[in-house]
């Protein structure tokens, strides 16, 4: 009965063999996710994405950046919105809770947006979105670490201090300001990601008239217990 075994089974090596085959056709197979598609370049002129020239028609992806030289413009097609980065400028791409996130590290760039939900711009003072259901059109700044400016050219836009929420609204311009001690800024690179973190203190300068103007934000706070 030995012997007939084994002639079926074959030697010891084969049988190893034949079963690691049987194990990896029984496995299913893992194909890596392909980054997801935000939108499309529009125009482009002296402007990278991803350190390669960005060329109109091509595709862009989360966890694409995307800069323009110092005479360089490009402008993007994300959902049915557009942006439009200025000379010296960039941008990372990325997606939170299914919206489309642009994070401009310097330089300037202005956006039209039929709707809130087609992509958001994350700034060192918060994140700014559209208002409501309306179109907005807008512009941001960057002129320092610690400071930005924000127009509202067309409906009114919503800065999200990590929530506490200021609307800049329709035809008005803000020199914005953030004071972080060093205390609070301690407290911010430390805290476990699972904890609140400390607000951002902002002040916010009126353009036009040069002075602190906080009245006519219609300021909305929304806090939330740590």
């Amino acid at each position: 009965m030995d012997s007939w075994l084994k002639s079926r089974l074959g030697p010891p090596c084969g049988r190893v063999l034949l079963l690691g085959l049987a194990l990896l056709v029984a496995q299913p197979m893992l194909v890596p996710s392909s980054p997801k598609a935000l939108g499309t370049v529009e125009e482009a002129e002296q402007a990278r994405l991803g350190g390669g020239s960005a060329v109109s028609g091509t595709t862009v992806y989360v966890g694409d950046v995307v800069e323009t030289e110092s005479h360089g413009a490009l402008k993007l097609h994300l959902g049915t919105g557009q942006l439009y980065l200025s000379a010296a400028s960039s941008a990372s791409l990325e997606e939170h809770a299914g919206l489309a996130t642009v994070t401009l590290a310097k330089g300037s760039a202005r956006f039209s947006l039929p709707d809130p939900t087609q992509f958001e711009l994350e700034t060192a003072a918060g994140t700014l979105r559209g208002s409501g259901t309306r179109a907005t059109r807008g512009q941001v700044a960057i002129n320092g670490a610690h400071e930005i400016v924000v127009i509202a050219s067309h409906g009114d836009l919503v800065l999200d201090n990590d929530g506490d929420f200021y609307t800049i609204p329709e035809g008005k311009s803000f020199r914005i300001v953030i004071e972080e001690d060093s205390s609070s800024s301690r407290l911010r690179r430390n805290a476990p990601q699972n904890l609140r973190q400390p607000k951002r203190k902002l002040l916010f300068f009126s353009i036009a008239e040069s002075t602190l103007d906080t009245a006519s934000l219609k300021l909305r706070r929304d806090r939330t217990e740590s």
